[in-house]
């Protein structure tokens, strides 16, 4: 299976870093009344892609994450377990995954397909493959979102992504406008729902002409790793590959079962 990149858009590291709600408000003029930073985040990161590609109102929309709004669970849970108040009503509309991505629609103008989706593994690879499936029947084309926030004390966000607590963890956002089309394509990314075990890896790598990119969780496997962990890492390489004008082969793993990604630069 095959999308092509018609556009990117991509944010990394520490979200103290840029004021996201003066940001929106000054610099894209939006009401970020009712919304957190998770959502704020999300609504940022597409505001960026909008600046680099024109969006109809008739593409779809995709968001994955890695574990979706920690944050406001975490205040919640606050709220109800500690202080034995009642939810804030805002505060359990934007636990809903369908309120980032009301968000994010409304703000692009977005009136079509419109899917928040989260898997246990894989995520951003599996929203690859609804979005193909999808644009195979519907023609159109998908803007696709990976938001990852990183929450105080990130210890929280390292025990629900199963990861070491030494482990360095960071915020990310990325956005990419995908088509059926190879037309004014600036790159393409091939993938496919097959499971690979570490020695089929091996071979693939081994025979790749493409850099090597892996993820933390590949500990068995002899490629460059990041030293920082998101979940939805892939779609952040979506976009090193475009900067950079480089092709790389993205590794990913989840209790010793293997997926890759295949970026290929067109410009």
């Amino acid at each position: 299976m095959k999308l092509y990149i018609d556009a990117y858009s991509s944010f990394r590291g520490k979200v103290d870093d840029i004021n996201l709600k003066k940001e929106l408000k000054q610099k894209y003029k939006l009401d970020t009344r009712r919304q957190d930073t998770f959502i704020h985040l999300a609504v940022y990161g597409a505001q960026r892609l909008k600046e680099r590609v024109d969006i109809e109102s008739c593409d779809e929309l995709y968001i994955t994450s890695g574990a979706g709004n920690i944050d406001v669970l975490q205040k919640t849970n606050n709220y109800v377990c500690e202080e034995k108040e009642f939810i804030k009503p805002f505060d359990f509309i934007n636990m809903l995954g369908n309120t980032t991505s009301y968000y994010v629609a409304t703000s692009l103008g977005l009136k079509d397909k419109n899917i928040f989706q989260i898997s246990n593994k894989f995520t951003f690879i599996n929203t690859l493959v609804s979005v193909y499936a999808s644009l195979k029947n519907s023609k159109k084309n998908a803007i696709v979102g990976a938001i990852d926030l990183v929450t105080e004390p990130d210890e929280v966000i390292k025990r629900v992504l199963g990861v070491a607590q030494e482990t360095s963890v960071t915020s990310s956002v990325t956005y990419q406008k995908f088509s059926l089309s190879k037309q004014n394509a600036i790159g393409e990314v091939e993938f496919d729902t097959q499971s690979y075990s570490l020695e089929e890896i091996q071979s693939q790598v081994h025979q790749s002409t493409y850099d090597i990119m892996a993820s933390m969780r590949c500990k068995a496997l002899d490629a460059v790793k990041d030293d920082e962990f998101f979940e939805t890492m892939p779609s952040y390489y979506i976009a090193y590959a475009m900067e950079t004008k480089k092709n790389i082969l993205y590794v990913d793993c989840f209790d010793g079962v293997y997926k890759i990604i295949k970026i290929r630069s067109l410009v």
